[in-house]
């Protein structure tokens, strides 16, 4: 046990000394990026993606063991997709992680050998795959022990994707993905942020659902004067907070928008629902919710507060809060002129049609390209 330690210890010691010097050693990102970005993540099969929608895409999810090795999986890596996205001009990220594998992170970090097999592995998936860089989705690191890995695994990647540039010439991209929650968010560093990530995509969605003891929507640009007190989150408040109490810039944020809703079994919004069952609640991508409204007799109703729509299930059993090509028009030309680097949506089939539209998302574009130029990031 003793002679395990010993070794323990100075193969610690090695990684710290590799990772933890200052931002000199890193080629930082620009600090002054101008061009926006239109991000869409893939999650599954790549099916009939129109390209020309984006500037980039996050291909998601790639996880491993607690021990570093990455796990298998169907979808990620696709060389086709990567191939068919360059050809139209779009890059790609690996996405790391997701939603549920925090622990999975938690008990790499934990442990050099682990570390420094995930890393290695993480990179030559990227350079072998010919992927453009790496979205970082820890989900989240919030406390001590884990924001000193979280900070430690991004220097690390930020370091090796600069090298796979240089060797391949070309730039290669690190983002993350962060909460909209100021109690979480309060562990980022803005310093390491601005040191190692071309952007974060802070996923402002998802304020409210069956965890929440209010029918509230879960994706307000705005907050609602409805909301009971204390529960004020919005995107808005989100962003204001990380631009203006934690001093991040605007051009180094894109804004998360939802192609889905979330629905609860009251008869309004922003009722209690404190003791009410938890029925059934329809799929809430979009794409069903459009059925309900358009052939199942669901109403529309539209709050100028949050500026969103709610739909009414016909025996006002339900309501549902969603985003669709008004509001998201609304939330792109908002974006835009607070500054913010640019948008970003979960998942890219959550709003095609039958005709292969994505309204949604076609209705983000045509905000954003009125108001920014292609990204060449």
């Amino acid at each position: 046990m003793k002679h395990f330690l010993t070794r323990r210890s100075l193969l610690w010691a090695a990684v710290l000394a590799g990772f933890s010097s200052p931002a000199a050693t890193l080629a930082a990102p620009d600090q002054n990026p101008t061009d926006k970005v239109f991000v869409g993540y893939l999650f599954g099969q790549p099916r009939n993606i129109n390209f020309g929608l984006y500037t980039h895409l996050c291909h998601a999810f790639v996880t491993a063991d607690a021990e570093g090795n990455l796990n298998r999986s169907r979808s990620v890596p696709n060389r086709d997709l990567i191939n068919d996205a360059h050809k139209a001009g779009v890059k790609v990220l690996v996405s790391l992680g997701g939603w549920g594998w925090d622990d999975q992170f938690a008990a790499i970090v934990s442990k050099p050998e682990a570390e420094e097999r995930y890393a290695k592995a993480v990179m030559d998936l990227v350079e072998k795959s010919n992927y453009d860089g790496i979205d970082f989705d820890w989900e989240y690191p919030d406390n001590k022990q884990e924001v000193v890995g979280f900070e430690r695994l991004s220097r690390r990647f930020r370091k090796d994707l600069d090298a796979i540039g240089a060797r391949n010439g070309r730039s290669m991209l690190l983002t993350m993905a962060a909460t909209s929650h100021p109690g979480t968010l309060r562990w980022l560093d803005k310093t390491f942020l601005l040191e190692t990530m071309d952007w974060v995509n802070v996923m402002t969605y998802d304020f409210t659902g069956d965890w929440t003891n209010y029918a509230g929507h879960h994706s307000p640009l705005y907050a609602s004067s409805k909301q009971p007190k204390g529960n004020s989150h919005s995107t808005e408040s989100t962003m204001k907070y990380l631009v203006e109490e934690r001093g991040l810039p605007a051009n180094r944020l894109a804004v998360g928008v939802p192609l889905y809703g979330r629905g609860f079994a009251v008869s309004e919004p922003y009722a209690s629902t404190k003791g009410i069952a938890k029925n059934r609640i329809p799929q809430g991508e979009y794409s069903n919710l459009h059925k309900l409204l358009n052939a199942q007799g669901w109403t529309r109703h539209w709050d100028d507060e949050t500026k969103n729509p709610w739909l009414f299930a016909p025996d006002r059993s339900m309501v549902m809060g969603y985003d669709d090509a008004e509001s998201i028009a609304i939330k792109t030309d908002w974006l835009l002129k607070q500054g913010f680097r640019g948008i970003f949506f979960w998942q890219i089939a959550g709003d095609r049609l039958p005709d292969g539209s994505n309204p949604l998302q076609e209705a983000a574009r045509k905000k954003w390209a009125a108001g920014a130029r292609p990204s060449g990031k």
